[in-house]
């Protein structure tokens, strides 16, 4: 959990991510709680060997998790509104 600075608000957090593909499973879950922020992250792998031509699904299941891994929680002074 993360707690936010007095007078800070959160303007944005990731899309809630699913990702099942039956013996490797990635979710992520981000809450906006006013005050704080709750990331929950889960990645589970159920296998020890895998054939080779799996390897290009199992890229891009790692490419997925990368992506949106990579997305940001936007933060902002309370109170504040953009102005041109």
């Amino acid at each position: 959990m993360i707690t936010l600075p007095a007078g800070w608000q959160v303007s944005s957090t990731p899309k809630d991510s699913v990702q099942d593909g039956q013996v490797i499973s990635y979710t992520l879950k981000a809450e906006n709680n006013k005050s704080s922020v709750r990331i929950t992250r889960k990645l589970s792998m159920d296998m020890l060997m895998l054939e080779q031509k799996y390897y290009p699904a199992l890229r891009n299941f790692f490419q997925v998790v990368r992506t949106t891994d990579e997305e940001q929680i936007l933060l902002q002074p309370g109170g504040t509104t953009a102005s041109n």
